[in-house]
């Protein structure tokens, strides 16, 4: 998600007239996840490790989001971790100093071109090949955005750089002998004065899901609340025109609080409704943390009952 909010226009009132809805359809069965700020918590009571988690959603985890700077060690503990739990790892893996903002010039696009981290990136190919099990690695997301230093917006990059860049990271990591690896390229939901995607999508051959980020960040002074609608509907859409065949997944979603707690509890309750009647659509993974935002699906009472309500209702496999 966007380490800063600067850049982010503030999100328009959503009318009738403009806003984007999904075609209603039998509702299909969904995976979820979350990001664990408390990956390796045990405590039944937490809201950020597996077992609370998954104790407060009353549902086991599909999935789990891990972050990593591509110059950092292979988490491999924490895949231990997630495997263990009968979840499969979203890692992401991204090309940065943390928290270093998108000015960051040894992480310009052009220097995947000449080779500068591709030792890095046949690291992480030879021990995710290692560990063996599957990987869904998400590779650079958001890449649509201007608060990282791969954007195709900011630090001199563009479109093209971003394809050739995504394909060589899939070539070594390939060729490093990853075959269970499964790339996601996850954009930002192109709302609010963030830029299309459609540009930096490298190509079926080397993508093998679709995915997505988008956040309400309610009303905050900079944003205006966004329904599930107005952040999702017309980006999974276009997805959909690039790669109808390609499953879809949601990795990154959260809704912020509001001083009504009945309405982040409508914004769950039909965030799910959406994912589980667009077509394509495979899962979600639920930015679980506390940070810029209060995300979490249990910050209050009513979106915590709501959030578990939704799951229960997903149609099962």
């Amino acid at each position: 998600m966007p380490r800063s909010t600067a850049t982010l226009l503030a999100v328009v009132a959503v009318t009738a007239a403009c806003q984007a809805t999904a075609d209603e359809t039998q509702p299909h069965h969904v995976q979820w996840g979350a990001y664990l700020p408390d990956l390796n918590g045990t405590d039944v009571t937490s809201d950020a490790g597996v077992v609370g988690v998954a104790t407060r959603a009353d549902q086991s985890l599909d999935l789990i989001l891990t972050f990593s700077a591509l110059n950092e060690p292979v988490p491999l503990d924490d895949l231990a971790t997630i495997s263990a739990s009968g979840a499969t790892p979203v890692v992401t893996i991204e090309p940065w100093e943390p928290d270093g903002g998108p000015e960051q010039p040894d992480y310009r696009l052009d220097t995947f071109a000449t080779g500068v981290h591709d030792a890095d990136l046949r690291r992480w190919g030879q021990q995710l090949a290692d560990w063996g099990q599957p990987v869904l690695l998400r590779f650079a997301h958001e890449m649509n955005g201007d608060w990282y230093p791969w954007g195709i917006t900011v630090n001199g990059n563009t479109a093209e750089a971003y394809r050739n860049t995504w394909i060589r990271m899939h070539e070594i990591i390939r060729s490093a002998g990853a075959e269970n690896v499964s790339f996601v390229w996850a954009p930002m939901a192109a709302v609010s004065g963030i830029a299309d995607f459609e540009a930096a999508y490298p190509g079926a051959e080397y993508v093998d899901r679709l995915g997505l980020d988008g956040y309400n960040w309610g009303d905050d002074g900079v944003h205006g609340w966004a329904s599930p609608d107005y952040i999702f509907a017309d980006s999974l859409r276009r997805l959909r025109a690039l790669d109808d065949a390609k499953p879809i997944l949601v990795a990154e979603v959260a809704s912020a609080d509001d001083p009504d707690p009945t309405r982040k509890a409508d914004w769950i309750t039909h965030f799910v409704r959406l994912m589980t009647i667009t077509p394509g659509v495979e899962g979600f993974v639920w930015f679980q943390a506390n940070k810029e935002r209060d995300w979490r699906f249990n910050s209050n009472p009513l979106s915590e009952s709501a959030f578990r309500k939704g799951l229960a209702d997903v149609p099962g496999v």
